[in-house]
């Protein structure tokens, strides 16, 4: 009798889980694209920002709570993201406890898809000529638009990989 590899999840077709750790990785990917964003930023990094200033500004009017949040916040659920997505295609995430709080938040997560369909649909709206630069507060087009393209992937990256690695 031969013995489950330990990359795989029992009850789980192998094909599936083949597919749901290639969507989990290319989620880890938007998911760190993101978060490494975001960490430059915190850092006092302007990479892909058109007005520093305008950013910053708006971010110096926000509580102490918000703005570290704004900082620090989205870059650890970023990380944290990245280990939910790991979870549900490796062993590790194979706990009993684990198992069902990883698909859960990952079926929670993939929310934020609708935030990246949004985020596009504003960005086409710039691109189309109806909103001004205003609109983007500071952040360079192209950004805002690999931004909430990032969202859009992690989104569904959350929901693929928590069907795919279903029983």
């Amino acid at each position: 009798m031969r013995r489950p590899r330990a990359d795989r999840r029992p009850g789980v077709p192998a094909d599936r889980q083949r597919r749901a750790r290639r969507v989990a990785y290319l989620g880890c990917a938007a998911a760190l694209g993101y978060g490494v964003l975001k960490a430059a930023w915190s850092l006092g990094g302007t990479v892909g920002l058109r007005d520093p200033e305008v950013l910053r500004a708006s971010l110096m009017a926000t509580t102490g709570v918000t703005r570290f949040f704004d900082y620090w916040g989205t870059p650890i659920l970023a990380a944290l993201a990245v280990v939910i997505l790991l979870g549900l295609v490796h062993p590790w995430g194979n706990v009993i406890i684990a198992r069902p709080l990883l698909r859960a938040l990952a079926w929670a997560g993939s929310l934020i898809g609708v935030v990246g369909v949004a985020g596009l649909i504003v960005t086409i709206q710039y691109f189309a000529g109806d909103l001004s630069s205003d609109r983007l507060g500071g952040i360079h087009p192209a950004t805002f638009l690999f931004v909430y393209a990032c969202f859009l992937v992690l989104g569904l990256a959350f929901g693929v990989t928590a069907w795919l690695t279903r029983r």
